[in-house]
């Protein structure tokens, strides 16, 4: 399957924006910083979501885990992002930071290798002016964008998703789940992106597994469940996929409470009033 790459764009103030001019005279602002970098880095597949699975008590120790971070300088990064509203709270599980979505590129596998393709012709014509060698003429030229028209086209053949022939495999398979009515532009996206790394066999065995797991069909102390949208999330997706959810495997997963939640943002009020 085709990949695709991503890139963080920073403006050009970043690091003279106030926000960051004040988390970096904070003790140990420098490391908070290159912890708020590394969250956005993590997030760039999702478009700025940051997304909480329980692994851990809380959600800032599961981001410490993710980053190889200490828990307490990842807590302290997050109420302050917090504070400053660069992060927010869309719901138990899922996060985001508000300034990424606006700073993500992407280009495709395919458009990489086109774009490859063209810079070595370029090479090329410059190389043969340089040493004297035949002038390329506009008939060579017409053919040579005929032969990048026909890769283009051949290239995007291949990268054709059948999307309905994923939903009916989701409804035909997770009849504990909601029942997937629509398709919307949102989860074309999430499909395609998940199948630029994995197969359609991989659908499958997600779809299947999730079907077979309690914890997913609300078998937690949260009472929550999962659906298509949450499968077909990039982190999430491999979770599945590796079996962190199957039933043997749920049972050993982490007792979160409310009071954790309560915990941690009754910390971060108290952290961000000592700051003035």
């Amino acid at each position: 399957m085709a990949k695709k790459y991503y890139w963080l764009k920073l403006k050009a103030d970043f690091f003279t924006s106030r926000a960051m001019k004040k988390l970096r005279r904070i003790a140990g602002g420098d490391t908070y910083t290159i912890i708020y970098l590394k969250l956005q880095l993590l997030s760039l597949k999702d478009e700025g979501l940051l997304f909480y699975e329980g692994v851990e008590p809380t959600f800032y120790e599961e981001m410490a885990l993710a980053l190889d971070e200490d828990a307490e300088n990842v807590r302290a990064t997050l109420i302050f992002l917090e504070n400053m509203g660069l992060l927010s709270q869309n719901n138990d599980h899922e996060y985001i930071l508000t300034e990424v979505p606006y700073l993500i590129g992407g280009e495709s596998e395919s458009a990489e290798r086109v774009r490859r393709h063209r810079g070595k012709k370029a090479l090329q014509c410059n190389a043969e002016v340089t040493e004297g060698n035949k002038l390329v003429t506009e008939s060579n030229t017409e053919i040579e964008k005929e032969k990048e028209k026909e890769i283009e086209i051949e290239i995007e053949k291949r990268e054709r998703v059948d999307y309905q022939q994923v939903v009916d495999m989701y409804n035909d398979t997770c009849v504990s789940f909601p029942r997937l009515m629509s398709l919307s532009e949102a989860r074309k996206k999430a499909i395609k992106a998940r199948l630029n790394t994995y197969s359609i066999e991989d659908f499958k065995r997600v779809f299947e597994l999730a079907e077979s797991s309690t914890f997913l069909k609300g078998g937690n102390k949260r009472n929550w469940s999962a659906n298509f949208d949450w499968l077909v999330k990039d982190a999430n997706f491999a979770k599945v996929l590796d079996g962190n959810y199957n039933d043997k495997a749920a049972a050993k997963g982490t007792n979160e409470t409310a009071q954790d939640l309560d915990n941690f943002y009754n910390m971060a009020q108290s952290w961000a009033e000592s700051e003035g």
